[in-house]
């Protein structure tokens, strides 16, 4: 079992490591010998297709700049794990990346083009609160913490749906699934906060060795 967690130093604003442990700790608890390989900006090879799981998590805006910069030069390789359907979460403002573009006023930055939204961002106000959330793949309510400066556009195939709120973050539709990628601004850490959640990756991931 190989685990990619790319960025661990300057994506993990929000204790998003947790997610990592919470993982780790389940496919060895299901009798996999696990292997965790970190990487980060000064890593000058990125081998997608070799791993299992592949996971990022979020932080700052700056930070998401600097990586995706980096994270160009590997496109075509990240691509071809998600067309074969590698497991994949980006959990935070990570999975703004993986679109046509972000735009911050009149400035626009290109995305890796894995997928055809626009991320719209403004640094001025932010958007934050707890939230309770439902998802398609499985029953129960969960629970997790979004704290944004942008807003999504053009997502066809949502992961969540946000039912409460408390404070300024929108109910509805929220994040990205498709094909196995699984993409979400809430934080928490996510699968910590959320067995069920972290049940159903788990065993996709196991389903597939």
């Amino acid at each position: 079992m190989k685990i990619l967690y790319l960025y661990y130093d300057i994506m993990n604003l929000y204790g998003e490591s947790g997610n990592i442990r919470m993982v780790e700790r389940m496919f060895r608890e299901a009798g996999q010998d696990v292997e965790v390989d970190g990487k980060t900006v000064t890593d000058k090879h990125i081998d997608f297709e070799k791993y299992d799981f592949i996971y990022c998590g979020a932080g700052s805006e700056n930070s998401r700049d600097v990586v995706l910069r980096h994270l160009s030069f590997f496109k075509d390789s990240l691509k071809k794990a998600f067309e074969s359907s590698t497991v994949m979460l980006f959990t935070g403002n990570s999975y703004e990346m993986l679109g046509r573009e972000i735009a911050l006023g009149d400035s626009k930055t290109e995305g890796l083009g894995l997928f055809d939204f626009t991320v719209r961002e403004q640094r001025k106000d932010r958007y934050s609160g707890d939230v309770t959330f439902r998802s398609k793949l499985f029953e129960g309510e969960l629970i997790g913490y979004i704290n944004k400066c942008s807003k999504v556009e053009g997502i066809k195939n949502p992961l969540f749906e946000i039912e409460q709120v408390v404070g300024t973050v929108e109910t509805g539709s929220e994040g990205i699934h498709e094909r196995n990628f699984f993409g979400t601004q809430i934080i928490g850490p996510i699968l910590v906060k959320n067995p069920d959640f972290a049940n159903y990756i788990v065993n996709l991931v196991l389903s597939r060795i």
